[in-house]
């Protein structure tokens, strides 16, 4: 009875708990074998831990608002949701940067209208983020080459705990979450987690509303099995706009766009299993079931361009401009992946009393992404043809309906070898490999669509393809001195396509209508086909060199590091928003650079603390593109020079700090594609740079006890004006200074 009462307790978040509280230091300790399960080893690279005690300093929303102040780390957003950026990953951050929720990959697989479900992760849950830039391929595979953000919670703590936070900020935003765990005996362990959100945005009307639940157990058979299950389930709803013309919002920054309605459902289940045979050797193995659906609602207005001719006289060309058209999108997107891991891992001494492991390993994972969307525009009457309007006929009056259909399977397999040897007190030596196999099948069917003069027809591409690719790495670690660590690593990497980045999609210039009838098939600036683009996966060769010490009462981490990249990925896309008449090719750039310094300290002077950190990354082009409009010397697209952060804390006592933090992003190049006049040939590119800007955030906090803590702040303290995201063309503004009070409790 006593058991059944704390579990109604749990669910209705009324328990109380005795203080139990982990803190966490800034260096990544190993903690006893089986304290987590798919805790990484130690790489010979710098780590940047941000712990659970740093998060609760601050004001933080999201998983989203925590890595926008980490050293870095660039979060890009989008209108579909955030993505993260390191060591100039820039717009292919999804394909090169791997988020993991205890040890399990959240990345999607396809690119269109896709993001990182970051955000479905409570706040409250987590124990701490680890940022472990550039690399990772034997590990991780593809998708690591930019770096790992490795997220872990509360789900094996084996410590009871209880937290709960309740927030009220500008524009009306509301956020309660709470989590925690309890040890019902010696062998079971539950953890729980909850948080709502409900918020008007910065712009005119806007709203969002956030639902995240999580529910999992830890269970001890004994000393050598025990095994761990963990959900998560979120329903995030965005009544939200495009971004608006740059003249526009010149004018008024809050004014709302067009209607875009987002509501993405994630599911997720992971099975952890653990054995241990001997004192020495680990067998674990993870089993998990993603799913996501996203539906999509959105508007836009576009001036529609038919260039016909009659049959009897080809050399005339009439224009008809149809100026002003509404147009409504439905899409239903839906992501489904399931996933097994196995690992073997073995400690043994090499020499001596020297520590060393040997871990071998599976991964397999099984995808399938399908999309439904339909396009339709009001229907067609009037056009413009230069010197007055005319109307249509009865019978050639119709909207302009695109319809796409979509289904492709992802399936990859890799096995690798990871060894981490101590040859002396002060020399740890890491080498490994992997070979990764994908396969990619499926199929885009476009149409039947409709528009006046054009016969409806449906054009289908499929995909059959399989890509093999190897990944290998060899790491030093000179330990110089009680505090200071130096190493030096060498990593061949790939980046393999994702299922939508094997296909581009154009201006259709092949369009077909009757035999019969005056007009001959005419030339449609909106009327878009998809073709196959015979894209490679990259190879990635990266050097790097670093180290972490104490010196002078201040703990300093220094990263050097050089990237070339062998056919890149990139994409050249419209400057609009609205996806009926955005198009999009993706090309290889034959070969990249990117070169970098990576720098983080901190520093406890008395009741101060400092920290800061410094990313500078330089992008060029080794071997152009001419067809991607590269040319050598030009930069990586959407990859800033620099991001920089500053820290101050002060304890005015042992109750009362107050905190400033600034952080700045350097300008950025994008390219866009651009309609032609001549809608017979192709769309040209354009660049476009993206202004860099600095934001300063503000706040104190008030400990009443030892188990609250009350924050109130400002964001944005200097109303900075910026985008969160623009082109050349239009651009989504960032809130100016705005607000929050929030109340913590733990036990």
């Amino acid at each position: 009875m006593k058991k059944l009462l704390v579990l109604l307790s749990i669910i209705t978040s009324i328990a109380s708990f005795s203080e139990d509280v982990i803190e966490l230091g800034q260096t990544t300790v190993k903690g006893s074998k089986t304290s987590d399960y798919t805790a990484p080893p130690k790489e010979q690279k710098n780590t940047f831990v941000i712990t659970q005690e740093r998060i609760r300093e601050k004001n933080y929303k999201n998983v989203e608002d925590i890595l926008r102040d980490a050293p870095g780390v660039v979060v890009q957003n989008t209108a579909f949701g955030p993505r993260i950026d390191m060591r100039g990953s820039g717009e292919k951050s999804l394909s090169r940067v791997k988020v993991l929720v205890d040890g399990v990959s959240i990345n999607p697989t396809e690119e269109t209208m896709a993001s990182l479900p970051i955000n479905a992760i409570p706040v409250e849950t987590i124990k701490k983020i680890e940022i472990i830039p550039g690399g990772g391929a034997t590990l991780y595979g593809s998708g690591s080459v930019g770096g790992v953000v490795s997220i872990s919670t509360n789900s094996n703590v084996t410590k009871d705990n209880f937290f709960m936070d309740l927030n009220y900020g500008s524009f009306d935003n509301r956020n309660f979450g709470f989590a925690g765990g309890y040890n019902f005996n010696k062998h079971l362990y539950v953890n729980y987690g909850f948080s709502y959100l409900n918020s008007e945005d910065y712009r005119e009307h806007e709203e969002k509303e956030n639902k995240i639940y999580l529910l999992g157990f830890d269970y001890k058979i004994n000393a050598k099995h025990r095994f761990r299950f963990q959900t998560r389930f979120s329903d995030i709803k965005q009544d939200s706009s495009n971004q608006i013309p740059v003249e526009e919002l010149a004018n008024n920054r809050r004014k709302a766009g067009l209607n875009m309605d987002i509501d993405t459902k994630d599911r997720s289940y992971t099975f952890d299993y653990e054995y241990r045979p001997t004192q020495n050797l680990t067998l674990s193995s993870t089993f998990y079931k993603q799913k996501q659906e996203r539906d999509i609602e959105t508007e836009s207005i576009d001036d529609i361009k038919i260039i016909a001719s009659d049959r009897s006289h080809t050399w005339h060309k009439e224009e008809m401009n149809f100026y002003d058209i509404k147009s409504k999108m439905h899409a239903d997107f839906e992501e489904s992946k399931n996933g097994v891991k196995l690992k073997a891992k073995y400690d043994y001494n090499l020499i001596g009393n020297l520590p060393s492991e040997t871990i071998v390993g599976y991964d397999y994972q099984s995808a399938t992404n399908k999309r439904n969307s339909l396009v339709q525009s009001e229907t067609l009457k009037t056009y413009n043809n230069g010197y007055m309007d005319v109307t249509l006929t009865e019978s050639e009056r119709l909207p302009v309906i695109n319809r796409v259909n979509m289904e492709m399977k992802r399936k990859s397999e890799g096995i690798y070898v990871f060894n981490k040897w101590g040859f002396t007190n002060w020399l740890d030596v890491t080498l490994g490999g992997r070979m990764e196999k994908t396969k990619y099948n499926g199929y885009r069917e476009n149409g039947p669509n409709v528009m006046p003069y054009v016969e409806p027809e449906v054009k289908r591409i499929e995909t059959n393809r399989k890509l093999d690719n190897y990944a290998g790495e060899l790491g030093f670690l000179f330990k110089y001195n009680d505090t200071g660590r130096f190493y030096t690593r060498y990593e061949r990497g790939f980046v393999t396509p994702f299922g939508n980045q094997l296909t581009d999609k154009v201006h259709d210039t092949t369009l077909k209508n009757p035999n019969t009838g005056f007009i001959i098939p005419p030339t449609v600036n909106v009327a878009s086909k998809y073709v196959d683009n015979n894209l490679n996966a990259e190879k990635t060769d990266t050097f790097e060199i670093g180290f972490r010490d104490y010196i002078l009462g201040s703990t300093v981490s220094t990263s050097f590091f050089l990237t070339d990249t062998k056919d890149e990925i990139t994409l050249i896309s419209s400057g609009v928003t609205n996806p009926a008449v955005n198009r999009w090719k993706y090309r290889n750039i034959g070969k990249t650079r990117r070169m970098g310094i990576e720098f983080e300290a901190e520093q406890n002077v008395g009741k101060f603390r400092f920290n800061q950190s410094l990313t500078f990354v330089r992008t060029k082009v080794l071997v152009a593109n001419e067809e991607a409009r590269l040319e050598r010397g030009d930069e990586v697209p959407m990859v800033p020079r620099l991001k920089a952060t500053l820290g101050l804390r002060y304890n005015f006592t042992d109750k009362l700090a107050g905190f400033v933090n600034y952080t700045y992003l350097a300008k950025q190049q994008s390219r866009e594609l651009r309609e032609n006049e001549d809608l017979n040939k192709d769309d040209i590119v354009v660049k476009h740079t993206i202004g860099g800007h600095g934001v300063v955030d503000a706040g104190f906090s008030y400990k009443p006890d030892a188990y609250s803590d009350i924050k109130i702040g400002a964001k944005n303290l200097f109303s900075k004006k910026y985008n969160l995201r623009e082109t050349s063309l239009e651009a989504l503004p960032a809130p100016k200074r705005n607000y929050y009070l929030e109340l913590n409790v733990r036990f």
